[in-house]
């Protein structure tokens, strides 16, 4: 762990708070690495909370399964220990819910994020995780008019699908009172959600999976995938033979071939300030309450146990192709704007010290919504992927759904729509990274403007609307490179009579080296 000066010759952290400033943290604990051949029913790769909901699931569900979890260096390393420890349901997005699946089908979907946060609550509290975990109702805030606008549509949606008492709307002076910012608004109230101390719920959650009868082994990254029946995964140093594969890796996914032009992959960063119990009485803020705002790139916070303020900010450098770059980790240019928003947002916080600084990775499906599906000729591959940056409480009812598709239980969770084929697809590389850019210009250029208290300008307007742009669901056109090369592998193969037995794209396995690291936030 790296000290260095930030902003203002402020010392900084270059490290997870969760992990590095808590003391709970165990950084002495063993850790197993596969280093041999072993059979097992099911393996899970990743060990963040898609990968370790995934296989508690499947233990509660069928307790005599051999279950193997594989991990590339400890669980809760990923988005799983390093997000802002938001506890919510889907309640906000139900207009964009039922846009996607229909009323009904919305409905349903929104009543299992609600299961997932019961659940949830519940396994910490039975298997007694400390984690800070804290229901005071989630907090959204408009700054600007138009943000403001955009909150209300998003109440009227609610309202009109009947589900209106899930939201409790704020004026302009509660949401300043609850906030500590002057600029505020209005906003609501989110009556059930709540936060959490993440990479603690992770470690918890590693232990409850250890006990119910799942071998873990970390260090073990998977660097190959056999796709066959049964299927082989070779690591480092080791190798596991399964019936079943579930592909809990977050991020990291963007490197199997079906999914790499499914995913955006955008950077998340985060500051924690000293601890600061007065500055946070004086604001209003308690904790078990989260705070966001209503930008496009995301401002969100919570107060910790300790009394310090951890607060951070979607967006940053895109990685080209998708591919996962060291400034999704440690940029210190993100850090330092984003704790200038913080002091600029709430003034009473200048004097307060920033200690720690950190990233990760977010895995973006362009819908906005996570999915379940399957590769594989012998659909025995699973996966589970695309949390937009909002993934404690949707993670379980993903690895929930996995394990009931897994079992090919028939289910509320398999019958969902959450179970597909990927929703839509990217433009190729280079369009695709030209116009992310773009976009993201865009973005920043409305939201500075309206800001201001100004209109932005039409093609800006225009281009924020991007956002949601794709290709149509099925339609992929791979780029002229990617096309050579399977044709090139697939004419090798037939003049050394080894053909026989490759998957639908030529390929006998993924060639492509996989992380295994955890998934969101």
């Amino acid at each position: 762990m790296e000290r260095s000066e930030g902003q203002r010759g402020v010392a900084v952290n270059d490290g997870v708070f969760w992990q590095g400033g808590d003391p709970r943290w165990d950084t002495v604990r063993s850790i197993t690495p596969l280093t041999r051949t072993i059979r097992a029913d099911v393996c899970v790769i990743g060990g963040g909370f898609t990968g370790l909901w995934s296989a508690l699931s499947l233990k509660k569900l069928a307790g005599e399964l051999d279950v193997v979890l594989v991990e590339q260096t400890y669980c809760g390393h990923g988005a799983s220990g390093r997000n802002g420890g938001w506890l919510n349901a889907w309640d906000d997005i139900l207009p964009t819910l039922t846009g996607l699946y229909g009323h009904s089908d919305a409905l349903a979907v929104l009543d299992l994020s609600h299961r997932s946060l019961s659940d949830l609550t519940q396994v910490v509290s039975d298997g007694a995780i400390d984690c800070d975990l804290a229901m005071g109702g989630g907090l959204i805030v408009a700054t600007t008019e138009a943000q403001l606008g955009g909150l209300l549509e998003t109440v009227a949606g609610m309202e009109a699908a009947g589900r209106g008492s899930l939201v409790r709307v704020l004026s302009a002076e509660e949401a300043r009172q609850m906030s500590g910012i002057s600029e505020a608004s209005g906003g609501y109230l989110l009556e059930h959600a709540g936060s959490v101390q993440p990479a603690l719920l992770a470690q918890g959650l590693r232990r409850l999976v250890e006990a119910a009868g799942v071998q873990v082994f970390e260090a073990s990254p998977m660097v190959k995938l056999h796709r066959e029946a049964p299927a082989v995964v070779d690591t480092l140093a080791g190798s596991v033979i399964a019936d079943q594969i579930i592909l809990a890796c977050g991020s990291w996914l963007a490197r199997v071939s079906e999914l790499r032009r499914t995913l955006f992959i955008i950077p998340t960063h985060v500051i924690a300030t000293e601890p600061c119990e007065d500055e946070l009485d004086a604001l209003g803020w308690t904790q078990g309450r989260p705070f966001a705002d209503a930008r496009t790139a995301v401002h969100y916070a919570q107060r910790t146990a300790d009394h310090r303020m951890v607060f951070g900010r979607g967006g940053g450098r895109l990685g080209f192709a998708g591919r996962i770059i060291p400034e999704h980790f440690h940029d210190r240019r993100e850090t330092q704007e984003i704790a200038a928003d913080m002091q600029r947002m709430m003034p009473t916080l200048k004097s307060a010290r920033v200690d720690w600084a950190w990233g990760g990775p977010i895995d973006r499906s362009q819908h906005g919504m996570p999915w379940v599906g399957g590769i594989g000729r012998h659909r025995n591959i699973h996966y589970g992927v695309g949390y937009a940056g909002n993934g404690v409480v949707p993670s379980h009812v993903i690895g929930r759904t996995l394990a009931s598709v897994t079992l090919g239980l028939d289910d509320d969770y398999s019958r969902s729509p959450l179970v597909s084929d990927p929703p839509s697809y990217l433009p190729i590389e280079p369009i695709r990274s030209a116009g992310a850019r773009l976009v993201r210009g865009a973005v920043i250029r409305c939201e500075e403007r309206e800001d201001a208290g100004r209109v932005p300008d039409p093609a800006s307007r225009a281009l924020r609307r991007a956002l949601g742009l794709s290709m149509p669901k099925g339609v992929q056109v791979a780029p002229l490179a990617e096309r050579v090369t399977r044709m090139t592998t697939f004419a090798r193969r037939r003049e050394s009579g080894g053909a026989q037995g490759a998957d639908e794209h030529g390929q006998a396995f993924d060639s492509t080296t996989h992380s295994g690291g955890s998934d969101p936030e």
